[in-house]
């Protein structure tokens, strides 16, 4: 089982109230934050094929701050890494063991100190949703209740993220962060 870092995240102690809540966030689940840089990236990667699915992997960490007196547990997408080696369809999208191999080491290269925290993948023209494929991938490689799944169809121009709830998984609402320059 992999631990959260039992400190406030970087993001924690940036925002300042300026972060925006976009969609409905339980109050049990794991709040999610990304910041506008790497929303941006995502949504820009998601739009480089309009035909086929594409996806990658979101890199960041899972955090806990104590000081809340409640444990607040919560992941913050810090980096967004494009999956590659990837089956892509218009309706469906693997990622194969070269793809996984590919993810884990560029991580431990190049975001030593952060992990895979779920993943991305695109519908184009389809809406945004979870397909019964898109589930079992979430159920069997994305398990930890902290992790985390995000749709985009780049055609619409939507999307969603998903996260376990009770044992399931269900579209969520997240934290937008600016950037600060």
């Amino acid at each position: 089982m992999i631990e959260p870092i039992a400190k406030p995240a970087p993001i924690k102690q940036s925002i300042n109230g300026k972060c925006q809540r976009i969609g409905r966030i339980e109050k049990k689940a794991v709040t999610i934050f990304i910041r506008d840089c790497v929303l941006d990236a995502i949504l820009d990667f998601s739009d480089e094929d309009l035909q086929r699915e594409i996806g990658g992997f979101l890199i960041g960490n899972l955090y806990v701050d104590k000081d809340s007196g409640k444990d607040f547990r919560y992941v913050e997408v810090e980096h967004f890494l494009p999956a590659v080696d990837v089956k892509s369809h218009s309706a469906s999208l693997t990622f194969t063991h070269d793809t996984w191999s590919q993810a884990n080491n560029e991580v431990a290269s190049r975001f030593s100190d952060k992990r895979i925290i779920g993943w991305h993948h695109t519908h184009p023209g389809l809406g945004v949703f979870l397909s019964a494929y898109d589930l079992f991938i979430h159920r069997n490689f994305f398990g930890c209740d902290w992790q985390i799944a995000m749709v985009v169809d780049p055609n619409q121009r939507e999307f969603a993220f998903f996260q376990w709830q009770q044992d399931d998984v269900h579209d969520c609402g997240f934290v937008y962060v600016p950037d600060t320059n």
